[in-house]
């Protein structure tokens, strides 16, 4: 005689022979057997076995092993319960006595009762199914991906069967009976409405009318502090019955049980879920809207790829299920590659997760569509459309009445979908990255190096995506310091490598969706790689592409979700920004295209910079350095506006400057130094007086080494030597040293201009190291002399009436100042005039000559604009303090000396910061007050890089001494 197998799989997984329980101890072999008997009649794929047994970390012989299992479960089981071997897989042949078959049959049972209008027999069959249902389903089965996939859809089931149960034992009269039973579910599954409205119900039939109204309350508050919306009509309907004392039936609609059990195909709740609380509550609050509404609510989130649009849809989805009793259904429409799904073989699988077997389905797109409109006509059912391409791909799988709503995911917008809801992800600002680093890693690893966790997820970019994989690598090594993960993400070369591990990898998912875009947004994508990972205006990317406005470029580009708009420049253009991921994988693609055809796409941008560039460079105020060479013919703009986008110069500079900066620097990897370098000599002079010169020292450099790899002489010791200039607000001996070797290439070259030029910059180097520089600066005025060039000539008697300032001898300066002066009244730079008037106020107050101090200070301060030229201004103002203090206004010249140094400060100016330093300690000393000015240059001293110039130092040392003998 047959042994009598039971399986039980409606709580632990238990099973029986001939009713002794037969011992399953080992983990996988209970994993294998939960499989097939989820699954009973039907074969399981090995595949899933894997997945199931092990997911993302498979053994190299995962089939064998599955193999050594399944022939275990087959002696443990014996003969009687056959597991067979079927095409790729194995299936269990599911006996009558399977608690999941005896539940199945009872729910027949009792739709069968009530379509018979024999409530009492379908409410016994209802009891015999739910308590079939022992607890937590398969609890005692070790399987994440099992109860991630399977178990949910099974658990909703049970909890549908009891809902409809105790509907049943209300509309019969039993309330008093079941209150306890139902209070205790309740408890378990907070978020159910249904259980809520039913203990409600028997509450207030039995008199407990205080309590029923307490649990309202308590779920309402639920709802609000949890989810951010209002309990459901069902419930807030019950409760508004018991306040006014009235009855509260049950509708016969929520007593029959529905045909098919409520679907729950939703992927498992992510337990490490941060941040996103806003978007939360107003998504859920979007889907589970309560109104008069005609149309399907639809929610549309998008953005970057990794930034976590699935998991705040399945994560809004789990909490706002309760919502939908007719079940949620999830597909993945794999919109994000280059294969997207087609729209048949999606409604096939919606189909048949509502019931409609393939054989039974239309053939056509169109006829599938219509029938899965009727299936979910009227019903509250949640659908979640995941990873979507386009509308185009959507449009067929929305329903086509109220009731359902719609969540859908994709990298686009959506905007062809009317009356959509959209949410644009953001990356995680540095809080919610840690959060979710300290969900993962140990908070006190966190904590212990809180700076570096921060820094890390900055190099992420806040993407999700690579803070998760951050956590997984760091996880298993917890020695491991974050700054050591720090230090190799720094790397930009190779961070998309370190971004990687197991199946989550950042450049994949990058490289995936990168492959399902069309050709034109492919070329703008690799097209951005070659800008910085800067904000940039359209047309700067028309330049790039086809020569074009740019505008079409991001637009599909911030369709494709790969581009965001960041607000509007001072030029009115909007700019737009990539994440810093992104950037990164854009530079990789544009790295690998045929140098050729990307050197072609940059001489467009270089062209436009340099017709742009020369517009400014006509009306900007320039420092003294060498002018740039004529812009040849043949250079021509795109199709930008010219006029428009430069009508304020400054303007247009302060946008543009890293723009400016990084094409240089590409110009000359690109082999374009000559362009580079007009460029650079264009918008560098008027572009330092904003500060930043180590970045403007590094280009001029790359200018020059590029020139001389190019074995162009004249260009590169023109960016040898106006490097130089910026060098000596930074390293004095190294200026020097780059002036000299100026001065020997250009007399070797026979360039007087340029030769004046280096060998005033070469005496100033000198003035300030302490050493002899006269017969520099007579040079330069002779080559100047015999040319006749006015630029040089009030070039170099300036720096001639500089050597004779520093030497002692005032007057004679403030002669060739004067000389100068009456040459520069011919040339149209009024930075030449205001740097001569400065001298001369130096001269005037060395001499005590103060009232041409003072008609020398209002004429430099008509000449120089507070607006255009802040450095500028900032260099009057601290002369103008000298000038205070001599005629005993001390606060002013105080007030003179911190705005100078406030504006020094900001423009980077070491050298300007040092003086206006010295200039209050000056004032200190004459108010009396040799402590403060004591403190001041100890502190300048020690701390100032200015201080290891000569001629400074020698300056404050100077003013100390006089400090000392007050």
């Amino acid at each position: 005689m047959a042994a009598v197998i039971r399986f039980r799989i409606l709580g632990d997984l238990e099973v029986q022979r001939d009713g002794a329980l037969v011992a399953i101890s080992a983990a996988k072999v209970r994993i294998i057997l939960a499989s097939l008997l989820l699954r009973a009649g039907r074969a399981v794929p090995v595949s899933i076995l894997v997945d199931r047994l092990w997911e993302h970390d498979p053994p190299a012989d995962a089939r064998a092993a599955v193999q050594t299992y399944v022939a275990r479960l087959r002696r443990l089981l014996g003969t009687d319960a056959a597991v067979h071997t079927r095409a790729g897989g194995y299936v269990i042949e599911l006996p009558d006595s399977c608690d999941l078959r005896e539940f199945d049959e009872l729910l027949e049972t009792a739709r069968v009762g009530l379509n018979r209008g024999d409530r009492a027999a379908a409410l016994e069959s209802l009891r015999a199914a739910t308590a079939l249902w022992r607890g937590p389903i398969l609890f005692d089965v070790d399987s994440a991906a099992l109860h991630r996939d399977e178990v949910p859809q099974l658990q909703e089931r049970c909890l549908e069967a009891a809902e409809r149960r105790f509907a049943l034992e209300l509309a019969l009269g039993h309330h008093r009976a079941v209150v306890e039973e139902l209070r205790a579910l309740a408890t378990a599954f907070p978020f159910r409405e249904g259980l809520r409205t039913h203990l409600m119900r028997a509450l207030y039939r039995s008199g407990r009318q205080a309590e029923a109204l307490e649990v309202y309350r308590d779920v309402a508050a639920l709802l609000r502090t949890e989810l951010g919306v209002d309990p459901g009509p069902e419930l807030r309907g019950v409760h508004q019955a018991i306040l006014l004392g009235e009855a509260v039936d049950e509708e016969t609609r929520d007593v029959a049980p529905p045909s098919l059990p409520a679907l729950c195909q939703l992927p498992p709740a992510i337990g490490d879920f941060v941040g996103r609380t806003g978007q939360v509550a107003e998504i859920a609050r979007s889907l589970a809207a309560e109104d008069d509404r005609v149309t399907v609510p639809i929610v549309v989130v998008s953005g970057v790829a990794g930034v976590g649009k699935s998991a705040l849809a399945v994560h809004v989805a789990h909490h706002v299920r309760h919502r939908f009793p007719g079940g949620q259904l999830y597909v993945n429409l794999g919109g994000g590659g280059p294969a997207p799904r087609e729209v048949s073989e999606l409604l096939s699988e919606l189909l048949y997760a509502l019931g409609v077997l393939p054989a039974h389905q239309p053939h056509s797109a169109e006829a599938r569509a219509a029938a899965f409109r009727a299936r979910v006509a009227d019903r509250r059912i949640l659908i979640v459309l995941d990873d979507a391409a386009d509308a185009r791909q959507v449009a067929p799988l929305l329903p086509g009445t109220a009731g359902s709503a719609v969540l859908i995911t994709s990298r686009r917008s959506l905007a062809e979908l009317p009356a959509a809801d959209r949410h644009r992800l953001q990356p995680f600002s540095v809080v919610e990255g840690i959060s979710l680093l300290s969900r993962i890693l140990d908070p006190n690893r966190i904590a212990g190096e809180r700076p570096v966790a921060e820094e890390l997820v900055d190099l992420c970019g806040g993407l999700p995506l690579a803070v998760r994989i951050i956590g997984a690598r760091l996880q298993p090594r917890p020695t491991v310091r974050l700054r050591a993960m720090a230090d190799r993400l720094h790397d930009e070369h190779r961070r998309l490598d370190e971004l990687a591990v197991g199946d989550l990898a950042v450049r994949s998912e990058l490289a995936v969706g990168y492959g399902g875009l069309a050709a034109p947004i492919q070329l703008a994508l690799r097209r951005m790689g070659l800008l910085p990972a800067e904000s940039f205006a359209a047309w700067t990317l028309g330049a790039l592409t086809d020569g074009g406005d740019g505008e079409r470029a991001v637009e599909q580009l911030m369709a494709a979700g790969l581009l965001e708009p960041v607000g509007i420049d001072l030029t009115g253009q909007l700019r737009y920004r990539p994440h810093d991921l992104v950037a990164l994988f854009a530079r990789e693609l544009a790295a690998r295209e045929d140098q050729e055809v990307v050197r072609a796409a940059y001489q467009r941008l270089l062209d436009t910079f340099l017709v742009l560039a020369h517009s400014v460079h006509l009306r900007v105020v320039r420092k003294d350095g060498l002018l740039p060479d004529p812009l040849p013919d043949g250079i021509t703009a795109g199709p930008v506006d010219i006029a428009g986008l430069t009508a304020d110069p400054s303007a247009w500079l302060h946008t543009e400057q890293n723009q400016l900066l990084y094409a240089i620097a590409q110009a000359c990897r690109l082999g374009c130094h000559d362009k580079a370098a007009l460029l650079a000599d264009m918008v560098i002079p008027p572009l330092s007086s904003r500060g930043g010169y180590e970045q403007i020292v590094r280009v001029r450099a790359a200018v020059r080494d590029a020139a001389r790899a190019a074995g162009d002489q004249r260009v590169a010791s023109r960016q040898a030597s106006s490097r130089a200039d910026v060098l000596l607000s930074l390293s004095l001996d190294e200026a020097a040293t780059e002036f000299e070797e100026s001065v020997t290439a250009f007399r070797g070259l026979g360039l007087g201009h340029e030769l004046v030029h280096s060998l005033t910059g070469l005496a100033f180097a000198r003035m300030f190291q302490g050493r002899p520089a006269h017969r520099y600066a007579e040079e330069a005025t002779a080559i100047a002399l015999a040319t006749g060039d006015p630029a040089d000539m009030v070039l170099a008697l300036r720096t001639q009436a500089e050597t004779l300032l520093l030497g002692g001898c005032p007057a004679e300066a403030l002669s060739l100042l004067e000389d100068a002066l009456a040459h520069a009244r011919t040339l149209s730079s009024t930075d030449s005039q205001r740097a001569l008037l400065l001298r001369t106020l130096d001269c005037a107050i060395t001499l005590d000559k103060l009232d041409l101090a003072e008609s020398t200070y209002t004429r430099a301060l008509e000449v120089t604009s507070a607006a255009s030229d802040a450095h500028g201004f900032g260099w009057l103002l601290i002369h103008h303090s000298r000038l205070q203090r001599a005629n005993g206004d001390l606060p002013a010249a105080t007030a003179d000396a911190r705005e100078g140094l406030r504006i020094m400060v900001e423009a980077g100016d070491a050298r300007g910061v040092f003086i206006a330093n010295l200039r209050l300690a000056e004032v200190l000393l004459s108010d009396g007050d040799s402590t403060g000015a004591t403190a001041l240059l100890r502190d300048l001293l020690s701390t100032s890089d200015m201080a290891a110039v000569p001629l400074l130092r020698a300056k404050a040392e100077d003013l100390l001494e006089q400090a000392g003998h007050s």
